[in-house]
C-alpha cells in the first residue's frame, strides 16, 4: 500500500511539474527595441545578428530597430515587463540615459569608462540591474595576458593617459601587477605634448598598449603613435581589429556579432520583469596578429588559435 501511495503522489507530483514547465511561456521578454547611435556598418552588423537570434527557433521576440538621428519619443517602449532597450554606442546611450527611468536600458559597444560616467552624470548608476552594460573593452587582465603571451619574456608596458582616461590606472595596476607586468606611465594634456611624451614611453618599454581614450587615440593621433612605435621598433598592442590592419602587432577584442551573441543569451535568460545582471565585461572575443608587423620587427609570435588558447578564462564583471 505505501508503495502504491508513493507511486500515485509521484504521478501526481510529476504531472504537475509539466504542466507548469508547458504553461511556461519559452521567452519572458518579448519586446527588444534596438537604438543604434547611427546607421554605421558596426552598428548594423550587431542589430542584424541580434534579430536573427532573436526571432528564430521557437522562443521569438518582436524586435524594433531605430537610428538616434530619427527616432521620437513614442518610438520608444513603455513601462512593459516584457521589454528591454538596447542602446548602442555612446551617443544612443547618453540620450537613453536623459530619459525616466522607465525600461530596462542594456548598453552595448561603449567603453566602461564612458558608461560609468554617464551613468553616475544622470543618476543611472544607483540601479545597476536596470541600467547595466556590456562594456566595448576587455578587462585588463585578457589584455594583459596576450602582451605576455606573445612577448615573453618581455614585460615592460607602455601607456598613454590622459586626464580622462586617469581612472583607468587603478584597475590596470591590479591586473599589471597579478600578470608580472611593469608599466610606465605618461600623461598627455594636450596634442602638443603627445609625441614628446610617447617618445620618453617608449625609451623605456617593451611594448605600447592603447586604450580606448579619444583624446588620445583618434583619427589625428593614431597614424603618429603607429608609425614612432615601429619607427623605435616597439610593438603595438591595440583594442580593434582596425588597429591591427592599420599596423598594430596584435589585438584582442569582440566583434559586434560576438557582443549580439552575448547580449541575445542574457535577454533570453532574463526574468519578467527584466532584471538585467550588472555591466559586465564580453564574454566572446578574437585576436589577430599583423604577421608583416612581427616580421619586419623580427619577432616570433604564436599564432592567433594558440594565442586565443591562452587567453580564454571565465567572464570578468565589474559592479
Amino acid at each position: 500500500m505505501a508503495l502504491i501511495r508513493y507511486l500515485q503522489y509521484a504521478g501526481r507530483w510529476l504531472t504537475l511539474s509539466l504542466s507548469l514547465m508547458l504553461a511556461r511561456p519559452c521567452l519572458a521578454i518579448d519586446n527588444v527595441t534596438i537604438l543604434l547611435s547611427e546607421d554605421g556598418p558596426a552598428y548594423t552588423e550587431f542589430s542584424t545578428q541580434l534579430s536573427n537570434l532573436l526571432t528564430q527557433g521557437s522562443s521569438k521576440s518582436t524586435v524594433k530597430v531605430l537610428i538616434l538621428s530619427a527616432y521620437k519619443n513614442e518610438d520608444l517602449p513603455r513601462n512593459a515587463s516584457n521589454q528591454v532597450l538596447i542602446a548602442v554606442g555612446t551617443p544612443a546611450m547618453t540620450a537613453i540615459a536623459q530619459k525616466p527611468p522607465a525600461m530596462a536600458v542594456m548598453n552595448v559597444m561603449v567603453p566602461r569608462n564612458t558608461f560609468q560616467k554617464i551613468a553616475k552624470q544622470y543618476g543611472r548608476n544607483q540601479d545597476p540591474h536596470h541600467f547595466s552594460a556590456i562594456y566595448f573593452d576587455q578587462p585588463w587582465s585578457r589584455q594583459l595576458s596576450l602582451i605576455r603571451a606573445a612577448l615573453p619574456g618581455r614585460n615592460r608596458l607602455g601607456i598613454l593617459l590622459s586626464k580622462e582616461s586617469a581612472e583607468m590606472l587603478t584597475g590596470l595596476q591590479t591586473a599589471a601587477k597579478d600578470t608580472d607586468v611593469q608599466i610606465s606611465i605618461e600623461t598627455v594634456n594636450d596634442d602638443s605634448e603627445l609625441l614628446p611624451a610617447l617618445r620618453r614611453l617608449l625609451n623605456m618599454s617593451d611594448s605600447l598598449l592603447a586604450l580606448p581614450d579619444a583624446a588620445i587615440y583618434n583619427r589625428n593621433n593614431i597614424p603618429s603613435i603607429l608609425l614612432t612605435s615601429y619607427r623605435q621598433k616597439v610593438p603595438f598592442f591595440g583594442f580593434s581589429a582596425s588597429y591591427v590592419k592599420a599596423g598594430a602587432l596584435a589585438a584582442v577584442y569582440s566583434s559586434p556579432a560576438q557582443i549580439a551573441q552575448q547580449v541575445a543569451e542574457v535577454i533570453q535568460a532574463l526574468p519578467s520583469p527584466a532584471y538585467l545582471p550588472l555591466p559586465q565585461y564580453p564574454r566572446y572575443f578574437s585576436v589577430n596578429v599583423n604577421t608583416q608587423v612581427s616580421r619586419s620587427l623580427s619577432l616570433e609570435i604564436e599564432d592567433e588559435t594558440s594565442l586565443m588558447r591562452k587567453l580564454k578564462s571565465p567572464t570578468e564583471r565589474v559592479q
